[in-house]
């Protein structure tokens, strides 16, 4: 019984090492894609076969408009901000509302239009096919797609006049 206990554990000990080196061997490519200086672009150098060229130019692109990015984005939560203060002490839509509502549908188009510029020029920095399969996969996962307001009121699963508008 002991001999069989030993033999148990080693053959255990040895599918784990065996397993872990497996493991190791087969995620090294991606774990040297996350040592890169953008690991969150990583995936766009593999999955769209980009060369080091491109891919450092995307890189650069997504750099320089990060900063941009972010100050739109604060702009608009703090837009959404005071729409829900003043909504709270509001009885009716009066100036105040339309005039937060209309900034804020400014603010939002403003930063949609900045990222569709974006999405277009890292496009323009793959190869002509690997461009255009981005944009899909980037129509599929952006505003792009027009799901937001239209699925509220198309009927379709999800949507209804049932459910609220976000802010």
């Amino acid at each position: 019984m002991k001999r069989g206990a030993i033999v148990l554990v080693l053959g255990l000990a040895l599918a784990a090492a065996g397993f872990s080196g497996l493991y190791y061997l087969g995620t090294a490519p991606s774990r040297e894609l996350m040592r890169g200086g953008q690991p969150e672009l990583a995936w766009l150098k593999e999955e769209y076969k980009l060369s080091d060229a491109e891919y450092a130019r995307i890189v650069q692109l997504h750099a320089a408009y990060l900063p941009a990015c972010a100050a739109r984005c604060q702009r608009i939560e703090e837009l959404t901000a005071r729409l829900r203060q003043a909504s709270l002490q509001a009885t009716n839509v009066g100036p105040e509302i339309q005039r937060l509502l209309a900034e804020r549908a400014a603010a939002r188009a403003e930063c949609e239009a900045e990222m569709m510029a974006h999405f277009l020029a890292v496009s323009r920095t793959m190869p002509a096919e690997q461009g255009r399969r981005y944009l899909e996969w980037v129509e599929r996962q952006t505003f792009m797609g027009g799901r937001e307001m239209e699925a509220v009121h198309s009927g379709a699963p999800g949507g209804g006049h049932a459910h609220h508008h976000p802010m």
